[in-house]
């Protein structure tokens, strides 16, 4: 009986029907546009019957699959979802200052406001004590999922995050359900950047998180010093678009 088997060629084997211990075989030559070809390979061979071959042509980005007629079907099919344009996102971050409504340091600061200021007031007010809600900035970023992406979103406060599809299914180890139509935000960091006397930079980590977006959800996080603080920071996660081009 043939082995399953992982071959490194640079040529190219043509579509045939071939018999292999009795047992009809297709062999199927595929193009790659989009994924790596060595992330495609390690998605396919598991799938292969014990009458099935895998062959890579990197050079070309194209392999061969050779097996049972209905095997190389179910290849076709991960492959075509494997293989495809990557995709893009859009989020827009807001960040709020809360402090006492004694507190005139932040006078200059612009009042929050927005589309939905009603809604959102009244959401930041029922998870948030703080008197005075305003905004210190805002910044729009987008890219292709899988990419990292930083801005600047305030004087002296910058987000960082690596946008993605989730990592996880339902037969994750976690029990978790599949995330669906979601997007992940890894290592979502908001720092503060100080100037020391001596004149150098600092940057000091005011929040690290990861979290699941759906479209147009918004998320608000905390990043106050403690759940009683009388001042702290709001960040507003929009996810405003992502999908497949």
């Amino acid at each position: 009986m043939a082995r399953r088997c992982l071959l490194f060629l640079l040529t190219v084997i043509p579509a045939v029907v071939t018999m292999s211990a009795d047992v009809e075989t297709v062999a199927r030559v595929f193009r790659l546009d989009f994924a790596p070809i060595s992330e495609v390979s390690a998605a396919v061979q598991p799938m292969l019957s014990e009458s099935g071959s895998l062959t890579l042509h990197p050079s070309r980005s194209k392999i061969t699959v050779q097996d049972l007629p209905e095997v190389v079907d179910r290849v076709a099919e991960r492959i075509a979802e494997l293989d495809r344009m990557p995709g893009h996102f859009r989020v827009k971050i807001d960040l709020l200052e809360g402090r006492p409504a004694t507190d005139d340091s932040s006078e200059n600061v612009t009042p929050y406001s927005s589309a939905d200021q009603a809604q959102t007031n009244q959401r930041l007010k029922s998870m948030f004590k703080f008197p005075v809600i305003r905004r210190l900035g805002s910044a729009s970023l987008e890219g292709e999922l899988g990419s990292s992406a930083a801005a600047e979103i305030s004087l002296g406060y910058e987000i960082s995050f690596i946008a993605q599809t989730p990592e996880f299914s339902e037969d994750s180890p976690w029990g978790s359900p599949d995330p669906g139509d979601k997007i992940q935000l890894r290592r979502f960091v908001l720092t503060r950047v100080t100037v020391e006397p001596d004149g150098t930079q600092k940057s000091h980590v005011l929040l690290r998180t990861n979290m699941l977006l759906s479209p147009k959800q918004k998320i608000y996080l905390g990043a106050g010093n403690a759940e009683d603080a009388e001042t702290g920071l709001v960040l507003i996660v929009h996810a405003q678009e992502f999908g497949s081009r």
